[in-house]
């Protein structure tokens, strides 16, 4: 069996990563040695994906920007979204940039010990993320764009159809 992770303190995990999406053709800016940024377009919409290290903690914090602001006045009703999906997601939650006030997906790699990120690992994680945001950011839009209710929302996001029209 395949270490999903191995030693190597003379890499920076960032530098693994940029290795890693550079290969595979996805645009991305690393504007300093622990930070890295990676633009990623999807059926649904486009999301910039931040990669920050923190050499203390030895994690790398993922966060993902949705291109959307929500308005004052669905704030509640995106908080209640927010709470609600996730109780449904196993790893990585939603919260709202308090900042921008926008959607953001939060998830963060421990790499204690010298560890990094084999391809394997990232590629997975990358796929994991994506989906999360694909399969939950139309519940975000339906109930700041749609103006409906966070139970209604879940109840879309949740509902699976069979084959396709």
């Amino acid at each position: 069996m395949e270490n999903l992770l191995f030693l190597n303190k003379k890499k920076h995990p960032l530098d693994v990563i940029e290795e890693i999406i550079d290969s595979q053709s996805y645009t991305f800016k690393r504007s300093f040695q622990d930070e890295l940024d990676l633009w990623i377009s999807s059926r649904r919409s486009n999301f910039r994906i931040n990669f920050n290290w923190n050499s203390k903690l030895e994690g790398i914090h993922i966060i993902v920007f949705f291109e959307t602001k929500i308005p004052e006045y669905r704030q509640d009703e995106v908080y209640k979204l927010t709470i609600k999906i996730n109780q449904l997601i196993w790893l990585g939650h939603f919260d709202i940039w308090s900042d921008e006030l926008m959607p953001v997906f939060r998830y963060n790699l421990l790499l204690s010990g010298g560890l990094i990120p084999t391809d394997i690992q990232f590629n997975s994680l990358l796929r994991h993320i994506t989906d999360t945001c694909e399969k939950f950011f139309p519940s975000f839009q339906y109930v700041i764009w749609g103006g409906n209710n966070a139970d209604e929302a879940i109840k879309n996001s949740i509902f699976t159809t069979a084959g396709e029209s």
